[in-house]
């Protein structure tokens, strides 16, 4: 049976709620993240922002520069985790296997549904169609044999696009890439090619594989081998679902900014912990992921004593996860965050007892918010102040 992977991915998501619960907004530049008086990033913004270059993970700074008449906004964690949600839920209509892998984007195994949906570039659009009526939101899909080359064919016609890549034709489709639209090749990467005159796919498809190990290390040689044949070189594929909730982050551009690897852990902890509270599972075991320019992947796990409380506490093991892991200096491409040897039930503990009542009201906020959210969509209902401001978080 031919693989079907779709990979699709919502438009500017954070500020395109922004845009929805706000029709004031629509049309405008819109850019969601930190305090523009202060030291945050840009989390996401609106097509209208992008025009100007703007663009996620941008210091705020500059990004008041380059658009200073934009509409600037504070992240809302728990509304994006809400419409994240039902959009989620809508997947799983069209696939009993969907692997979401960051808040705004999922893979959905479409192997073997032609049956009940029939040809799989109709049931991508009865899929976004079902996505804009039920949810107000656009998404670009991506249909591929495998989920790698899905991923790159989801980022090519956005906004509301649809590109479908069919069997055979995976080659022929990486080879019509420019360079820069090669899921995987940075612009460090970009240069140091282009610095032993190779600036094209076409041209790096005529080096061999050790050539390219020897320009660029054998990790990063080895994935361009691979991918530019059209081949999924695995980054993307599934974890076992069993017992394990994740979520990652992958920078338009490598980074060993602080304050951006700080935020980007903080939003992913919030992410994760919503997941957590939602589900109604527990974990004692918490993962993190770096995969650094080079394409060389680290991870390091810790399992405590007790449960992951609310996601301040998933935010502090993360933090020291990421000290005693992090090679000081060396540009980040991805971070991930996970939780393994999940239960369905958040078991009594002893050490409960002593967690203080700080700590266990924090948990009741955060479920109180969840349970909120659910019943009138947390629209300005409640921030955390942590996600808003960063300086803060990082004092605390």
């Amino acid at each position: 049976m031919q693989p079907v992977f779709f990979h699709v991915d919502l438009d500017a998501f954070f500020a395109s709620v922004e845009q929805l619960d706000n029709p004031q907004y629509r049309g405008k530049p819109v850019i969601v993240g930190g305090d523009p008086a202060k030291r945050g990033v840009v989390s996401t913004c609106s097509y209208e922002a992008r025009a100007f270059g703007v663009r996620s993970a941008m210091p705020m700074s500059r990004a008041v520069s380059l658009c200073p008449h934009a509409i600037f906004v504070p992240g809302r964690m728990h509304r994006y985790c809400e419409a994240s949600r039902d959009v989620m839920r809508i997947f799983s209509d069209f696939s009993p296997e969907v692997q979401q892998i960051s808040i705004d984007e999922a893979f959905l195994d479409m192997t073997g549904t032609e049956r009940l949906f029939g040809d799989a570039t109709e049931t991508a659009k009865r899929l976004k169609a079902r996505v804009r009526t039920e949810t107000g939101l656009t998404v670009s899909v991506g249909v591929a044999p495998n989920r790698y080359v899905a991923k790159i064919s989801s980022g090519l016609s956005k906004p509301d696009g649809l590109v479908v890549v069919r069997p055979g034709e995976e080659e022929s489709f990486m080879a019509a890439l420019p360079l820069k639209d090669v899921w995987g090749i940075g612009e460090k990467t970009r240069e140091r090619l282009a610095g032993a005159g190779l600036t094209t796919v076409h041209s790096l498809l005529e080096c061999s594989e050790q050539l390219l190990a020897g320009l660029l290390g054998p990790a990063s040689g080895n994935f361009l081998h691979t991918v530019l044949r059209g081949v999924d070189p695995g980054i993307c594929s599934g974890e076992a679902a069993s017992r394990s909730m994740s979520m990652e982050h992958t920078f338009g551009a490598d980074v060993t900014d602080v304050e951006t690897i700080r935020t980007t852990l903080l939003e992913l902890s919030s992410e994760l912990m919503f997941r957590i509270l939602d589900e109604g599972v527990s974990s004692r075991t918490v993962h993190l992921k770096i995969r650094y320019g080079d394409f060389t992947t680290v991870s390091i796990q810790d399992t405590a004593d007790t449960s992951v409380r609310d996601s301040s506490d998933l935010y502090a093991r993360a933090l020291s996860l990421f000290g005693k892991k992090y090679e000081r200096g060396n540009p980040i491409r991805l971070l991930g965050l996970g939780v393994f040897n999940v239960t369905d039930v958040r078991l009594p503990e002893q050490s409960d007892l002593f967690e203080g009542p700080r700590n266990a009201k924090r948990r009741k906020v955060e479920e109180a918010v969840l349970s909120l959210s659910k019943k009138r969509g947390d629209r300005d209902l409640i921030k955390k102040a942590r996600l808003v401001d960063f300086d803060r978080a990082e004092n605390e």
